[in-house]
């Protein structure tokens, strides 16, 4: 006799040996005790999870010679031809190989035909949703009123194919994947009937690699046990399986969270020098990282996460590592850029390429770490010395006027309303007759021009800024620029630039549009001088490097970075907040 694949040859007889379904199981014995058993019962789930093998054990069940009974012999000719799939009233259907609606009219055609020998004439319809639009039609009434001797066992492994109208005819029972450590169990039981000496943990991996069905992991032993010559070593098992260890894929782990980039570049070099399939192995990171947040945010992460004993000590031990945010951020991207290492023709580079900037990326701050960071930086700046502010405040000014630095001194209460937005047509006392020559000293500016005098420099910015709408060409021949106040009415006008700046400045029409602006602010007939500047540009170097440094200063602050990194930006513009907005 020709071998027997583990898959038939310890195929489940009875509902209690059906491994990891017993919401299915135990529903039907209990439908058959009580005579409750559906004329139509579709069994839906995963590949290799027990769908046909359920549906032939319940045929068994109600063709037994002691049945109806939710315990079958598998002793009686019925419960024997049915084991042996040889039974004359069991019919056994590949739905993708029978999917025509004249083949199903042949099986309508049939059916009111009693059994040959047993109770029921059961069909058993396999991948049912293979069957075409047209064959399900030819099925609706025959399926919803068939005679009292048919039954129709449906098994398909995609639910979402099967018409409406035929899921409400069936009683629909789900099946699920089946546990990890049932798996494991089974396995053992069976290498021990199989006298073959192999370890827990190998068993563990081939359960792994099954991912929840039964019949792949007893292909897969049937392979391990074909393949070994006597006991089966780890080794082994994980180069029949092509599947990387678990441990080496902790250590490219911990290398990617820990931004060891050369770590990370030498593991890589090992596992492609082992023959490994890159693109699974970024598979097994990617589901890696996965464990990992699960750790590091399920209280009890036993039940949801595959591991042995000593593969949840080395997930606790890095989850403590890195914050929940940052694991999130390299899921994220590595779960992003799995596509372009799934169809690269080189997926060792692209792998690289993909583990090494994220490896240079700084850990993700949460947001509300951020926001408190910037909370405490907003809160000493606004603590920081007036000296600070008005520097800033200078160099932040649209028009680029430099307005000398003047001591602290009593301003006429005019010039304060007029820059509060007070009322501008306040009037200035008229100007006095003379200089002071009092006590033999140098004359001094009379009262009226030390008002002016101390108010000039708000006002000159106030006019450039206004130059800059209306005639922004001047206004920037004005760049730099300084106003001295002469007394009687007399302004002198720095120009810095050149002669370039200093000719465009002297024409009569700008002339006339300065004197008429300054006389508008100050309330008072102005007469300007102009000369050139000598220490104007000194002055636009230095705020220019300023700027440059203050700019600078706020590009490498830790909080700009961390909020780049998190969102995702890059920034567009620095702008230096002035005084008044402050």
């Amino acid at each position: 006799m020709s071998y027997l694949v583990l898959a038939r040859k310890y195929r489940p007889q009875t509902f209690e040996a059906v491994v990891g379904q017993a919401h299915v199981t135990q529903t039907l014995m209990n439908a058959i005790a009580a005579n409750r058993v559906a004329h139509a019962i579709l069994f839906a789930g995963p590949r290799g999870t027990g769908k046909t093998t359920v549906a032939r054990i319940l045929a068994k069940a109600m063709n037994c010679e002691t049945g109806p009974t939710a315990r079958p012999c598998n002793t009686c000719q019925s419960c024997r031809e049915i084991t042996a799939d040889s039974s004359a009233d069991v019919f056994e259907i590949d739905g993708a190989s029978n999917n025509s609606v004249d083949q199903i009219r042949q099986l309508r055609d049939n059916i009111v035909f009693m059994p040959t020998a047993s109770r029921y004439k059961i069909y058993i319809i396999d991948e049912v949703h293979m069957l075409s639009l047209s064959a399900f039609n030819a099925l609706l009434k025959t399926l919803e009123e068939p005679p009292a001797h048919v039954l129709f066992f449906f098994a398909t492994t995609e639910i979402q194919k099967i018409p409406i109208t035929i899921l409400s005819r069936c009683q629909r029972h789900d099946m699920r994947r089946i546990d990890h450590d049932a798996i494991v169990s089974h396995l053992a039981l069976l290498c021990e009937k199989e006298k073959v000496d192999i370890q827990p943990d190998s068993l563990a991996l081939i359960a792994r690699q099954a991912d929840g069905s039964m019949r792949d992991a007893l292909s897969l032993l049937d392979q391990v046990m074909a393949g070994s010559d006597g006991a089966v070593a780890r080794e082994f098992v994980l180069d029949l399986l092509g599947c990387m260890d678990r441990a080496a894929i902790a250590d490219l782990g911990d290398a990617l969270i820990s931004g060891d980039i050369r770590r990370m570049l030498l593991k890589i070099e090992e596992i492609h020098v082992n023959g490994q399939d890159l693109q699974r192995v970024y598979n097994d990171l990617l589901t890696w990282l996965r464990d990992l947040m699960v750790v590091k945010v399920a209280p009890s992460p036993g039940k949801l996460i595959t591991a042995s004993a000593a593969e949840m000590d080395t997930l606790t031990g890095q989850a403590g590592k890195v914050s929940d945010v940052h694991l999130a951020w390299l899921f994220e991207n590595l779960y992003r850029d799995e596509v372009t290492v799934r169809l690269s023709p080189h997926p060792r580079m692209a792998m690289e390429m993909v583990l090494i900037r994220l490896g240079e990326m700084k850990p993700v701050l949460p947001i509300d770490t951020l926001i408190e960071k910037i909370d405490g930086l907003k809160s000493a700046f606004e603590q920081a010395p007036a000296s600070t502010h008005d520097d800033q405040a200078s160099l932040s000014s649209p028009s680029a006027v430099t307005a000398p630095h003047r001591p602290a001194g009593p301003i006429d209460v005019s010039s304060h309303r007029e820059m509060a937005g007070g009322p501008p047509d306040t009037p200035v006392p008229p100007a006095d007759s003379g200089p002071d020559t009092s006590n033999g000293t140098a004359p001094c500016l009379p009262e009226i021009d030390r008002a002016v005098e101390e108010s000039i420099d708000v006002v000159w910015e106030q006019i450039c800024r206004q130059l800059s709408d209306t005639t922004p060409s001047l206004a920037a021949n004005l760049t730099g620029s300084r106003v001295t106040v002469k007394g009687d009415g007399r302004v002198e006008l720095e120009i810095g630039g050149g002669d370039f700046n200093l000719n465009r400045v002297r024409r009569k029409k700008n002339m006339t549009a300065i004197e008429r602006l300054l006389g508008e602010k100050l309330h008072r007939t102005i007469q300007i001088s102009i000369k050139g500047g000598r220490v104007t540009g000194d002055h636009r170097q230095s705020r220019k490097k300023k700027h440059a440094e203050l700019e600078k200063e706020a590009l490498m602050h830790p909080v700009v970075i961390d909020a780049i990194e998190v969102f995702n930006g890059r920034v567009e513009k620095v702008t230096l907040q002035k005084e008044e907005d402050q």
